[in-house]
């Protein structure tokens, strides 16, 4: 109670939508489809991660993307204001128009799917053509699980996560045409700059396959590095 003797009100409490998974008790398929809904934070923070490590641009940008895309999410679920499934009898977001987790995921996809086919080349043959196709399938499966968990789990309607999917989809595409033609030849002369000197950003776009060229150099590296070290012995 308050001072003047009149009842205090518990505050109310809000769960984040990416963080609170629920699935049928005894459902082991809904248990996995409730642990596969934190994907979006796997990706969160594996893309930060990378970033960090590398301090490319790309991924930078790829990273912006992801923000730019939740953010429209937000938008347009305020839009539509549209409620989820009235099955869900939880205190979380109760907006569901269109799905984020739906958009999240193709947007991430599909965005992945075409930098594996216009960006990345390593074999020139068609063992480069073997791995690529299972790189996109694998990663469209995941997106389509995804889709699927949320109406599985009776988090959204088919409509809210067809909706999601498509839209992640298509900003993805529209993205990835912004990053290749409009800020891509932007990265050599923000690299060349000073501050981008301290941060140790670095413009990786020229590399075709950079964990190859990473993966060659280092291993040419430590030969030499050993080979030195030998002679002086």
């Amino acid at each position: 109670m308050d001072e003047d003797g009149s009842a205090t009100m518990p505050p109310k409490y809000k769960t984040l939508s990416f963080t609170h998974v629920e699935y049928p008790e005894g459902d082991k398929l809904g248990k996995l489809f409730a642990v596969f809904s934190l994907a979006p934070i796997v990706i969160a923070v594996v893309l930060a991660t990378l970033f960090l490590s590398r301090r490319d641009l790309h991924t930078l940008t790829f990273g912006i993307g992801v923000i730019v895309n939740h953010v429209l999410n937000y938008f347009l679920k305020q839009y539509y204001d549209e409620p989820r499934p009235v099955q869900r009898q939880v205190v979380f977001e109760e907006l569901g128009m269109p799905s984020n987790h739906s958009q999240y995921m193709w947007f991430v996809c599909v965005y992945l799917v075409l930098f594996t086919k216009y960006r990345l080349h390593h074999l020139g043959h068609r063992g480069e053509t073997i791995w690529k196709l299972f790189v996109i399938l694998a990663t469209l499966s995941c997106a389509g699980v995804m889709s699927y968990s949320r109406v599985y789990l009776q988090y959204h309607t088919v409509e809210q996560v067809v909706w999601g999917s498509v839209i992640g989809a298509v900003f993805a595409l529209v993205w990835f045409v912004v990053t290749q033609y409009l800020l891509t030849p932007f990265y050599t002369p923000i690299a060349n700059w000073r501050i981008s000197e301290f941060f140790l950003l670095r413009d990786c776009s020229p590399i075709p396959n950079i964990m190859w060229f990473e993966y060659v150099n280092t291993r040419g590296e430590a030969h030499k590095r050993k080979k030195k070290e030998r002679k002086n012995q």
